[in-house]
Formats: structure tokens, sequence, C-alpha cells
């Protein structure tokens, strides 16, 4: 049982859960880039929330089902065509072999997800399966699918009701234009200490570097003392860097484990999701908020996301 690339778009990979605990080896998240909208996908065909996917970005992608399989996308595809005919996204879809699957480019967002009720085989690393593109591992020969790409997959099919969809409330929005919440970084102390309220003085545009691994942000212009030259440090998906041009970057899932540069802020968990969804182009409002606040935001969005899918977590 197998589904076959016919297009594989700007950049189509194989995506789960992140790798956990390697970080000390040097070894990035990777991992979907949205987790809620491909938790939302996989929960759709009865999969768990880090079941590994297909995540397809920017540009739209083509595919052709070689066994009958259930299918679910959720993301920010234009449109999902099968056999050229349009269905809605946030449904389970009952495919046969043979059917031509169409996800059309992200507008506006950047990345939407394919998740099939059959488990996809893919590379196993590190107790994981997702694709680390900077790496080469996991995932589909650790790169990014191809045309003529064929994806195999269990024949055996997760059990749910034909009629699950994903209630109204809980449905993503997408959009170019974005609030991120964020906590103070480790450098944003002191003489740093007004570069937070600048951070968050005015919006930031995404630039034209923009990837897996981070995104520079266009705007204001800010300047760190002392810690220009620090040494490398830990860093994680979400914190945000400020390099010596004093436009700061925000690392994505596929960034490194250290960093040289000023840690000024961390976007908090409940929002890192929506780094997934930043392209070139899009605008972002940062808010500072407390590491306490940060906490209960993050209870109260997976308590609200629980009443639908169950246990689950974001990263």
């Amino acid at each position: 049982m197998s589904i076959t690339v016919i297009k594989a778009g700007l950049q189509t990979s194989l995506q789960g859960a992140p790798f956990t605990g390697h970080r000390h080896l040097g070894m990035p998240a990777a991992g979907a880039a949205d987790c809620l909208s491909l938790a939302l996908a996989n929960f759709l065909v009865g999969k768990s929330f880090g079941a590994i996917g297909l995540e397809i970005t920017l540009t739209d992608a083509i595919f052709q089902l070689n066994a009958p399989c259930s299918i679910a996308v959720v993301g920010a595809a234009a449109y999902v065509r099968i056999n050229g005919h349009d269905h809605p996204q946030h449904h389970r879809l009952r495919l046969v072999a043979g059917d031509n699957i169409h996800i059309g480019p992200s507008r506006p967002g950047c990345r939407t997800y394919l998740a099939i009720s059959a488990e996809i085989e893919a590379e196993p690393l590190l107790g994981g399966q997702s694709t680390c593109l900077a790496a080469g591992l996991g995932g589909f020969h650790g790169r990014a699918l191809r045309a003529e790409d064929v994806i195999a997959f269990a024949d055996s099919e997760s059990s749910v009701e034909s009629a699950r969809t994903t209630p109204e409330n809980l449905r993503p929005y997408y959009s170019d234009d974005h609030v991120l919440r964020i906590t103070a970084g480790p450098e944003a102390t002191g003489p740093n200490m007004p570069i937070l309220d600048n951070l968050c003085l005015d919006p930031y545009t995404v630039g034209a570097r923009a990837n897996r691994m981070g995104l520079v942000l266009e705007g204001i212009s800010l300047i760190a003392s002392e810690t220009s030259n620090m040494p490398s440090a830990a860093v994680f998906p979400g914190t945000i860097q400020l390099p010596p041009s004093g436009q700061p970057y925000l690392l994505g899932p596929d960034a490194q484990t250290t960093g040289g540069y000023p840690r000024i802020a961390q976007v908090i968990r409940a929002d890192r999701h929506l780094i997934g969804q930043l392209g070139s182009g899009s605008r972002i409002q940062f808010v500072q908020t407390t590491a306490e606040r940060a906490t209960e935001i993050y209870r109260e969005k997976l308590s609200l996301l629980s009443s639908w899918l169950g246990q689950i977590k974001l990263w």
C-alpha cells in the first residue's frame, strides 16, 4: 500500500512529533512546524497527535493513492481536490485506489498537513521518524519529497467513525497577520531590558530569508549592549535572537541547538505552532507576558483542545 508523489511542490516532507532529549548531541527538534494543524488532521483519521503526516509548504502538491484509505487535510491550502472535485478540509475523506489528491497553494498562511489513516513508513531515528532536513536524516531518506517518490504505508487502518469533523470553534484561523506572545529571554535583562519593549512596539515583517530553520524579521532595528559577542548558549524553537544587524531572528523547528547572539525573547509554547504558518511577508505583533502567565495560557489551551482531541501536547 502506498501513495505516489505526482507533484512535490516547494517543500513537502514527512513530519510528526519532534525529536526530544537529544539537543546535547546537537540534534534539532525538527517535527511538524505547525503541530496543531497536524494534530487535528491526525485525529480526523484516528491517529495520535504526533503521528507522521505530510507537511506541504506554500505551493500546491499532487498525490495519487495506490490503495484505499482515509485521509484528512488541515492547513493553509486554498483548496483540496479529489479527482478534480473540491472537498472540505477538517473532514475525514474515504478514498479508493487511483484517486488523485490535489492540495492547493497556501493562501494565506504557509503550511498544510495531509494525514493518512494507515501508518506511514518512515525511517526511525532517535526514537522518532520526522525528517531533519538540515542533517538529511529520518522521514523519507532524510529529504524533501520529489515527483515519483512512492511512500509506503501499512495495510491496516485505525478505526474511527466516518463522520468525524473538526468543530468550527477549534479550527485554526490562517492569516498573514499574527500576534505572538513572548517572555523575556536570558539576555533581555539589565541594560538590555528596553529591547523587549521596543520589540513589542510595532509589527515586524518576515523577510525573504524564511525557512524551517528560522526567519529574519524586518522592522525596528534593535541594539544590545555588552552581550553582542556572548559565548554560544542554548537556543530552542521560538527563541528570538538579535544579530549585529539589529534585525531580530526567530528560530524555527529545524534551528540549531546553540547560538552566540543575544536571546532577547522566547515565543510562549501555546503560540509556537503559529511559527509554522509564517512565510515571507507575514506580519507579527509581539506581546510580552510573564513566564507564569505563559504556563497558564498553555494549560488553558490544552484544556480547550483536549475536549475534542483527548490527550495532546504542543511543541
